[in-house]
């Protein structure tokens, strides 16, 4: 029996087919760029048009989708279009489909890992299928925002439970990031920062942006392409932050150190209000393109002062997914599910 899986961001789109095995296996994909087509209908038409002759049709679906599920219904964030599961599944011919959130979707692919998709940061790597009864995950990482999801995994079923935490306040834990917070504010004319403004893509870019406009780094060589947009409108700053840092620069170390520092409180944070002892997994592209500055001390000391709950920080098992397709393997792991749900194994 196959399976529709999808990833579906504002920015890329991946659709596969997998089928299960003894494991989740990937028969076909294809990516597309969102901006390039008009609505989801049509370009789910297109993938089925693409699928070798040999490929069978699937019968149940997953799609993770950026934006807030109710109802069976969904507007994607930053495209506007609008998924329907009943209109989907019809269209497709499935037995059952359903649309989840591209970040909670990820706690159903947890069960199903293979250790070539993460690594540990912290403790030995989580064995989420021991004799336990039941097990609470927790689930963080930094994209364009900052992403968070809860999970409840049982001998006989998966609870993933989504969560708007990275839009809490953001509360700065020293001088830098006191400044910081004060510049953002004025900076993007807001009364309130949160996490998300400072941990994410886009809050290493405006760090950056803040420490560029200090007198000491007036000359620093990529204050040429932050004050002309015009210079290279693909341009990433955060990539270019990392870079120099990777390669020693001074001012850029300092703001990949406030933001690394900030992101580590924030997973600490996280560990505390979740008491997701079974695991914490950090998500999300930054993450695994910088695995090195994720596992350094600056990262790591920031998540575990936690004050008189520290050695209960220390204690959990914190792992990085460095699989940069895990949404849309846990996508195919949710279709799995659909499909034995239908048998009443699940």
């Amino acid at each position: 029996m196959n399976l529709l899986a999808c990833d579906l961001g504002g920015t890329k789109i991946i659709i596969g087919i997998y089928t299960f095995q003894d494991s989740i296996k990937k028969l076909y994909q294809n990516s597309y760029k969102s901006n390039e087509w008009d609505d989801f209908y049509l370009l789910i038409e297109n993938f089925y048009s693409t699928l070798p002759k040999e490929i069978i049709k699937p019968e149940f679906g997953c799609i993770g989708v950026a934006g807030h599920v109710n109802n069976g219904e969904v507007k994607v964030t930053n495209l506007g279009w609008i998924l329907n599961e009943n209109k989907l599944r019809d269209l497709l011919n499935l037995k059952k489909l359903t649309l989840i959130n591209d970040f909670s979707v990820m706690i159903y692919g947890i069960p199903f890992i293979k250790e070539s998709q993460y690594i540990p940061i912290q403790f030995t790597k989580t064995k989420v299928n021991s004799n336990s009864n039941s097990k609470l995950i927790a689930l963080i990482g930094a994209g364009t925002g900052l992403g968070i999801a809860r999970g409840l995994i049982t001998n006989k079923k998966i609870y993933a439970l989504p969560s708007e935490g990275g839009h809490r306040e953001f509360s700065p834990r020293s001088d830098q990031e006191w400044e910081f917070c004060k510049w953002i504010k004025k900076d993007l004319g807001i009364n309130r920062v949160s996490i998300e403004r400072v941990v994410s893509g886009n809050g290493l870019k405006d760090i950056a942006r803040w420490r560029l406009n200090k007198t000491d780094a007036r000359n620093h060589p990529l204050n040429v392409t932050v004050n002309d947009t015009q210079l290279n409108k693909s341009w990433d700053l955060a990539e270019s932050v990392t870079h120099y840092a990777k390669n020693g620069d001074e001012i850029m170390t300092e703001v990949l150190e406030l933001w690394l520092s900030a992101y580590g409180s924030a997973v600490g944070d996280l560990a505390l209000q979740e008491l997701c002892t079974s695991g914490l997994w950090i998500a999300g592209g930054i993450a695994a393109k910088i695995s090195d500055s994720i596992k350094s001390m600056t990262f790591i000391n920031a998540l575990r002062e936690k004050g008189r709950f520290s050695v209960f920080i220390e204690s959990i098992p914190i792992n990085l997914l460095i699989d940069q397709q895990f949404g849309l393997f846990s996508s195919a792991c949710k279709a799995h599910l659909i499909s034995e749900s239908s048998k009443n194994i699940i």
